[in-house]
């Protein structure tokens, strides 16, 4: 019980702002960013979900990190499924946040991947201009954190990478064999909680052999998809009360 714990942000880099350490000391967090996002520039490399995974797999060897517990948020969900399949043996267990399993939760991404690099700038001009706006768009009190936290977010979010990132989704969670690979993981004995936002749990599409076999299942009471940046401190809680 004594592993660190990881966590990796979805499409947009939302993460960046939690402050979790202080909730599971002495044990190590990591809450690094993805390839291409913030300062962790691409330079030439594909930026796509199994990229990513390479990348946490490699985090883990200049860490000194053996085995983690790997909480992945939206696109991060499956990423995390995707490093369990691929390295089984860095794995202790999953924290499922409202991860991706079928194109029915890559809503925003299939929309994002169908567009020109011009168009996904101008889709997200208003967003990124204006953090206030978009919080309220989402239902979210734009308290005054919330609007540095939603700004950092797409400030550490480059359209490119969010584009590439975007189609990679598309393309790996609307074949067949992402399912199985979901399937392999929780036969491997690998244990999967679930967490979930009040207001979003009825759009998150889970697997009926997901519910059947996850080891728990939290919501998360008045928020919605983005609930670390509603709720942080008691987004965390939730996952420290779980690992």
């Amino acid at each position: 019980m004594n592993e660190p714990i990881v966590y990796i942000h979805g499409l947009m880099n939302g993460l960046a702002h939690l402050n979790a350490s202080e909730h599971f000391t002495p044990r190590k967090v990591l809450v690094p960013n993805l390839v291409g996002y913030g300062a962790n520039i691409a330079a030439g490399m594909q930026v796509d979900l199994l990229a990513q995974v390479e990348f946490i797999a490699q985090l883990f060897d200049q860490q000194g990190i053996e085995r983690a517990h790997i909480v992945g948020h939206s696109v991060g969900g499956a990423i995390a499924v995707l490093l369990a399949k691929a390295h089984p043996d860095r794995v202790t267990s999953i924290v499922n946040v409202e991860g991706n399993f079928t194109l029915k939760d890559a809503f925003w991404s299939s929309k994002i991947a169908a567009m020109s690099p011009e168009e996904v700038a101008e889709f997200l001009r208003r967003d990124r201009s204006d953090p206030r706006g978009w919080l309220v768009r989402n239902r979210i009190e734009p308290k005054p954190d919330r609007i540095a936290w939603t700004k950092a977010m797409f400030e550490t979010s480059p359209l490119g990478t969010v584009q590439a990132v975007a189609r990679s989704v598309v393309e790996i969670t609307s074949r067949p064999e992402y399912l199985a690979d979901v399937r392999d993981v929780l036969d491997a004995g690998f244990s999967m909680h679930l967490i979930a936002g009040e207001r979003s749990r009825n759009g998150w599409d889970v697997p009926a052999f997901v519910l059947d076999r996850a080891a728990s299942f939290q919501i998360q009471p008045g928020v919605g998809h983005m609930m670390m940046l509603e709720e942080p401190e008691e987004f965390v809680s939730l996952v420290a009360n779980t690992i």
